[in-house]
């Protein structure tokens, strides 16, 4: 266990976002998060990351509260990558994945060729080498979600928080961003809203009303009743006949 939550909760104006969560996340594991719209998979992603501080309940990082660790501290063990990340700055693509390594710089410790180094290898992760010049606002959608995405990669966490890493991305770079979670050496929860994606996670949590009402792996979770269920749609399953793989197909509910 790297990280849990024991009955997390997170209200706006007296109306429940998230309630009761318990989660337990294993070390080196990629967990991912399946929900509808509203069903509170972001709001959990701000609380596990720190963002948001909880109205009940409480996250450990290691046995650690996380609300009372040190900012510094908890920013070298949790990188989190949101769904809408954005900046005013007129910044380039290298300052912006340069920003990762805040957390790790003291007046001891100051920038050196191991930072430079690291930078470069976040870069090449997300596919953005030769971007480092670059204006961010010249950059896509997409380009600017893999620069945040190199950014929390260059911050070298050991858990790695994901609110849709594929938003914005075409298939290419959606399937090579996946696959680079995967192979990380670090612990991973992903909020993702493609439940294909979701099949290739180790473990899968679904959130529904506020609640995680299923956790587990993808084949026990993912069946035809609950997806049916949570999601407001028939679904049906074919395999893949190049590799035996179960792919959904959805259909509307009426």
């Amino acid at each position: 266990m790297i990280m849990e939550a024991r009955n997390l909760g997170w209200s706006a104006r007296g109306k429940p976002i998230v309630t009761g969560v318990d989660l337990v996340v294993n070390e080196g594991e990629t967990l991912g998060l399946v929900g509808p719209n509203g069903s509170g998979k972001s709001t959990l992603m701000k609380l596990l990351a720190g963002i948001r501080q909880p109205t009940s309940g409480s996250v450990l990082v290691k046995g650690q509260a996380l609300e009372a660790m040190p900012r510094r501290a908890a920013a070298r063990l949790i990188a989190f990558l949101e769904q809408h990340s954005e900046t005013t700055e007129a910044i380039t693509v290298k300052d912006a994945v340069q920003l990762g390594r805040t957390p790790w710089l003291t007046p001891l410790q100051p920038w050196s060729a191991e930072d430079d180094r690291i930078v470069a290898q976040a870069l090449a992760d997300a596919d953005m080498s030769g971007f480092e010049r670059r204006s961010w606002t010249t950059l896509s959608g997409g380009e600017r979600q893999r620069v945040h995405l190199a950014r929390a990669l260059a911050q070298r966490p050991q858990i790695l928080l994901l609110d849709e890493p594929t938003n914005h991305l075409d298939v290419q770079h959606q399937l090579s961003i996946l696959n680079l979670v995967a192979s990380l050496p670090v612990t991973s929860v992903v909020a993702l809203h493609d439940l294909n994606q979701a099949l290739s996670c180790d473990r899968v949590g679904v959130m529904s009303g506020g609640r995680l009402v299923a956790l587990g792996a993808p084949d026990d979770v993912l069946t035809l009743e609950r997806v049916s269920s949570v999601f407001g749609v028939r679904v049906s399953i074919i395999t893949d006949p190049g590799d035996g793989a179960r792919i959904f197909r959805f259909h509307p509910a009426s």
